[in-house]
């Protein structure tokens, strides 16, 4: 599959790490275009079965993809995505690409994140470690706490936006032990718990994401090479004032011309 194919793809699968992307020199774009197509390969597994035993095995099919490419005689099964992703194995650690599948175990067997430890975790090994394999794509570079707060940042904000469907398959973006105290559960989430216990719920998540996003931008400006790889974060702020106050409602998308004129702000003066 060319970058153009990716591209493709990506715009509608992942429009804003595409739209960053797109500042990025073509060899490097298409660098994080094979990145990001395998990272949605393996994140809509969870929304694509209602089967657990199906998605595992889905998974566990891209974990052992992964590990072929990286073996002694490489070998390349026949995707569109893992052959796009085959000249990047000189480049990105094995292991960094393997915990990227294992983290979705828990999505495909609707395990709740039982504090916000394991919430943010998950984000870390997600969203974060994403920009981190996205930085050594574009050779870039940013400080570990910055990196840190885009992470979360951007993970956070992406799960609150899909809340609905995270409460439908047990993976709310909410402390479980906080959700206890409040007297619900996931499975009572999934069903429609009431949107003021949901909104209770899904606030201390809420505060962390925003004090990650001032986090990023108080780091100072970001530099060139890293636009691509994390540009896209900047963002967060406006999806943050468009989260409705229920959280199962679907928040309004911010317009593709606002979103592109952000960004090429952000390429013209770092902020």
């Amino acid at each position: 599959m060319s970058a153009e194919d990716l591209s493709k793809v990506l715009q509608q699968a992942d429009p804003d790490r595409r739209l960053a992307a797109l500042f990025a020199p073509a060899e490097l774009r298409a660098r994080l275009f094979a990145l990001y197509a395998f990272n949605h390969e393996i994140a809509r597994i969870a929304d694509a079965t209602s089967e657990s035993l199906i998605g595992e095995m889905k998974l566990t099919w891209w974990r052992d993809a992964v590990a072929d490419l990286y073996a002694e005689t490489p070998k390349l099964r026949r995707h569109n995505v893992t052959e796009a992703l085959a000249p990047l194995t000189q480049l990105l650690p094995q292991a960094e690409l393997l915990d990227l599948v294992d983290v979705r175990f828990d999505d495909i067997m609707a395990a709740p994140h039982a504090d916000l430890d394991a919430l943010l975790d998950y984000v870390d090994r997600t969203s974060g470690r994403l920009i981190r394999l996205s930085l050594i794509l574009t050779e870039g570079e940013m400080p570990e706490a910055q990196i840190r707060d885009a992470g979360r940042a951007w993970g956070l904000t992406g799960l609150m936006r899909a809340f609905a469907w995270r409460a439908r398959i047990g993976r709310a973006p909410v402390a479980g032990d906080y959700l206890t105290e409040l007297g619900g559960t996931p499975a009572m989430l999934a069903q429609g718990l009431g949107p003021d216990k949901a909104k209770a719920a899904i606030q201390p998540v809420r505060a962390i994401a925003e004090d990650a996003a001032r986090g990023f931008r108080a780091a100072g400006p970001l530099p060139v090479e890293a636009v691509p790889a994390a540009g896209y974060v900047v963002l967060t702020p406006a999806y943050l004032q468009r989260l409705p106050n229920n959280p199962f409602e679907v928040a309004p998308e911010r317009s593709l011309l606002a979103r592109q004129a952000r960004l090429s702000w952000l390429s013209l003066t770092g902020r």
